[in-house]
């Protein structure tokens, strides 16, 4: 393993170690997420899942003092100039957005959303992505597809009900109120709040945590979270079942069953 960076025109992805870092970087727009800065994040996750690349974390991020601000509607504006019709746009969310949402919530890999600013509409959708959320203390929250007329999306009305219930998802939903990093906290939207002058460390520090676990047995129990959602639980222990019989005697299950009397930590590779 490397460190490598990778310049795409709207996103940076660096590999450091075992950790991926995709981080947001349109600053000029607070990070609105446009087509093409979809499409660069996609292309950027089918880097990070190259066996080659043998990444065990992925930290998201943005440049500078936003998160995300969104969906770009500027660029949205300058498809309507440009004639399209308004289907064209939306058919957007299928071809761009959505596939890259689809990937973010499927990786195999721990995925830690260090929240460095506002996370608005699809960028909250992309924080909402993460295993693990971490939060500088002035970053705030909002879906605010009231204020526009619109009808969410980013799968914001699945998420937030069970993440913070429905009452408090209405209050967000139809409400576009505001959520600052303390109160996100509080409601459990989001894992840790962090102090601004720190955060950066911080985060990474959580996000190497993970990276460097029994990388395989997090998959597993990341994709048993996600399925159990949507099953019952017959379905579930019959999933957990399959899921023991995969990590166990993997190089990381061994070393920890070697050490679990013992004060000493296993060291994990991912395999």
């Amino acid at each position: 393993m490397t460190d490598e960076t990778i310049d795409y025109d709207n996103v940076r992805l660096t590999f450091e170690g075992p950790l991926g870092i995709l981080k947001l970087n349109a600053p000029q727009s607070l990070n609105a997420i446009g087509e093409a800065m979809a499409t660069d994040m996609l292309l950027a996750l089918n880097e990070v899942v190259k066996p080659r690349r043998r990444c065990r974390g992925l930290m998201l991020t943005g440049e500078g003092r936003a998160f995300s601000a969104g969906v770009n509607l500027m660029s949205r504006r300058e498809a309507a100039r440009e004639g399209k019709r308004t289907l064209e746009v939306v058919n957007g969310l299928e071809t761009h957005y959505h596939p890259m949402l689809r990937r973010l919530h499927t990786l195999p890999i721990p995925v830690i959303s260090a929240v460095n600013g506002l996370a608005l509409g699809i960028g909250l959708g992309v924080a909402m992505t993460g295993d693990y959320i971490v939060a500088a203390e002035s970053a705030w929250f909002q879906a605010p597809f009231r204020n526009l007329a619109s009808a969410p999306d980013s799968g914001l009305t699945w998420l937030l009900p069970r993440a913070i219930g429905t009452t408090r998802a209405r209050r967000m939903l139809l409400g576009a109120e505001k959520v600052d990093a303390k109160t996100a906290l509080d409601w459990g939207l989001i894992s840790e709040v962090v102090a601004d002058d720190c955060f950066a460390e911080r985060a990474k520090e959580v996000a190497l945590s993970y990276a460097n676990g029994a990388t395989l047995a997090l998959g597993e129990i990341k994709a048993l979270i996600n399925d159990g959602l949507r099953s019952d639980l017959n379905t579930i222990f019959e999933a957990e079942a399959v899921a023991v019989m995969r990590t166990a005697r993997t190089k990381d299950n061994l070393a920890a069953v070697k050490l679990f009397a013992s004060k000493d930590r296993p060291v994990f590779t991912g395999e």
